[in-house]
């Protein structure tokens, strides 16, 4: 398994953290929620500058976004798990993939 983490945060007024982490394997059986703490741990770094922080992990199939909120005991929340093999999913996956291009 390798993995990829990449975090892009924007010049603006306010700076926008998003954090992508890419499961690579052989196949897509391994679960993206095997990425999770890795995620987590690398995004946690980036509330020290912002009150909340965007993830997604992916193994490529599966697509899981994440949205981490600072505090005194951060938390996160799941949001659901987009499929590329299905075609609806794929379409919300593709358009909120579009989106966040254009930031």
């Amino acid at each position: 398994m390798d993995i990829l983490a990449v975090t892009k945060a924007q010049n603006t007024t306010a700076q926008a953290y998003f954090w992508i982490l890419v499961i690579e394997s052989k196949n897509s059986s391994i679960s993206v929620s095997e990425g999770l703490p890795q995620l987590l741990t690398y995004a946690h770094d980036s509330l020290k500058h912002e009150k909340s922080v965007w993830g997604l992990v992916s193994n490529g199939q599966d697509y899981q976004f994440v949205y981490i909120l600072q505090g005194n005991h951060p938390t996160y929340h799941l949001m659901p798990k987009l499929y590329l093999i299905e075609p609806e999913s794929a379409i919300q996956l593709l358009q909120v993939l579009k989106a966040i291009c254009k930031l």
